[in-house]
């Protein structure tokens, strides 16, 4: 599904909140116990516990479907960029336990090539780590914060410098919970860099890998499938490879989803 269509499905409506709320079922399918995602909206059942989950700089985003088209908002080189969401843990804050934001040329959900990553994480303990993945060399200073503003939500601000400017894109949002129940959120022409390239290093030059279904579609075994640098490769109980982030995988694998 191209991101023209995804445009023009949100503008007919079809993508409407029974749909959404179909998907986020779908989505956490092989939950074990408490299926409520994390959200920075509505919770499944439709009731609304986030108001205005969602920001840019001083752009201001109420959330309302898994996909939706916000108005871009323009950054520059040079300059520090926030973007602070709210989000509703029904477990309570202590249950969040990843929260990742990804500048993307998002197509769909197999079709997503992501600039730049930041991922917030928190463990049982309550210990959290940030991880920073950025082949393209276009971000500097990457920083996490995290605030509980209430028994159930958390405030959490990404803040970075962008040092390349890059073309309109959009933004996609991934939460999960101890439960393993998970919720992405797709903000297409969210974010364009403008400005002069400020050279501080040169990155490596990155090699185009393939996505691994289509690597498989070419012949080539899951088990030898090759990932981006960053990337680790896992095989989930269907057999299908995968390209995850070491953490990711690392969850992966403690729930049991990965061969």
């Amino acid at each position: 599904m191209t991101k023209v269509l995804l445009q023009l499905l949100i503008v007919a409506g079809i993508l409407s909140t029974s749909l959404f709320t179909i998907d986020t079922f779908a989505e956490n399918a092989n939950c074990s116990i408490d299926c409520e995602a994390p959200t920075m909206g509505d919770i499944d059942n439709g009731q609304r516990v986030v108001e205005n989950g969602f920001a840019i700089d001083d752009n201001v985003f109420n959330v309302e479907h898994q996909i939706q088209t916000i108005s871009t908002t323009q950054v520059e080189t040079g300059k520090t960029t926030t973007v602070q969401m709210t989000v509703y843990e029904n477990n309570g804050v202590a249950s969040l336990r990843h929260v990742s934001l990804a500048i993307s040329d998002y197509q769909d959900d197999i079709n997503q090539n992501d600039l730049a990553s930041i991922s917030f994480n928190q463990d049982f303990t309550g210990e959290q780590t940030v991880d920073v993945m950025d082949p393209n060399g276009i971000l500097k200073d990457a920083q996490v914060k995290a605030e509980a503003l209430d028994m159930f939500r958390t405030q959490i601000e990404f803040s970075f410098m962008v040092v390349k400017p890059f073309d309109t894109s959009d933004l996609v949002v991934d939460m999960w919970d101890e439960d393993r129940s998970t919720r992405t959120n797709v903000f297409l022409e969210a974010i364009q860099a403008t400005g002069e390239t400020i050279v501080e290093y040169v990155p490596e030059p990155q090699v185009y890998v393939p996505p691994p279904l289509k690597q498989v579609a070419d012949g080539i075994a899951p088990e030898d499938v090759e990932c981006r640098e960053g990337l680790e490769l896992v095989i989930r109980t269907t057999g299908a490879p995968a390209c995850v982030y070491p953490f990711t995988a690392k969850t992966l694998q403690s729930w049991g989803m990965v061969a």
